[in-house]
């Protein structure tokens, strides 16, 4: 169990920790923020990020609502892979839809309750076109409403987890706060099936559990 824990307890605390500074280096910016200006504050801790060895970081970035550019646009500087490749979110979603991801949970979950917000696991057609959870906390700054935030994918949540998890038995699941499989050792359940929570559960944090 102590494996499970100290894996996923590194995903909160490093993206808290890095919304209270991006909020801090954001607000010491002097002059009026452009689109470029922002990619150049928050491009550098993502690529570190991504090429921290072990982090089982996919993705990474900062997405804020209209208000934060003089064009009044919302706007999305999110990086994943191994070579940092930019998402375009509007390339991504429709053209007559291209705030959409302000509505997707991950966004508007910690701008509503002012917490962490662990999404997932989902299908990330945005980012990695793979099983994922996503990480997002609100950016407190005085700008517009913002939220930091990583993606980490199932699979690689799998080659760490699988192996502690089916020590604890051939059923153990990692599950979200809805009763979802995240990783589980059953060759039965897949990612995203709800598992039977009627069983001995130990909580990780954020809604996340183990159930044996």
């Amino acid at each position: 169990m102590t494996d499970i824990a100290a894996v996923m307890d590194t995903f909160p605390s490093r993206v808290q920790e890095w919304s209270t500074a991006l909020g801090r280096t954001l607000d010491a910016h002097a002059g009026a923020l452009s689109a470029a200006a922002v990619d150049r504050i928050v491009k550098p801790d993502v690529e570190a990020m991504l090429a921290e060895v072990g982090a089982h970081i996919a993705g990474g970035g900062f997405v804020a609502a209209s208000g934060l550019l003089p064009s009044g646009g919302s706007f999305m500087a999110w990086w994943q892979g191994e070579s940092v490749d930019r998402v375009d979110a509007l390339a991504n979603l429709s053209m007559t839809a291209a705030n959409r991801y302000l509505d997707a949970d991950w966004y508007r979950g910690p701008i509503s309750t002012g917490r962490l917000t662990i999404t997932g696991p989902y299908i990330d057609l945005l980012c990695t076109d793979e099983f994922a959870l996503t990480y997002t906390c609100p950016v407190p700054w005085s700008g517009a409403p913002a939220v930091a935030g990583i993606d980490v994918t199932v699979a690689d949540l799998e080659k760490v987890l699988t192996r502690p998890l089916a020590s604890l038995g051939p059923h153990a699941a990692l599950v979200n706060a809805e009763g979802r499989a995240i990783v589980t050792a059953s060759p039965t359940e897949l990612p995203g099936d709800f598992v039977d929570t009627d069983r001995p559960t130990w909580p990780l944090g954020y809604g996340l559990s183990v159930v044996v």
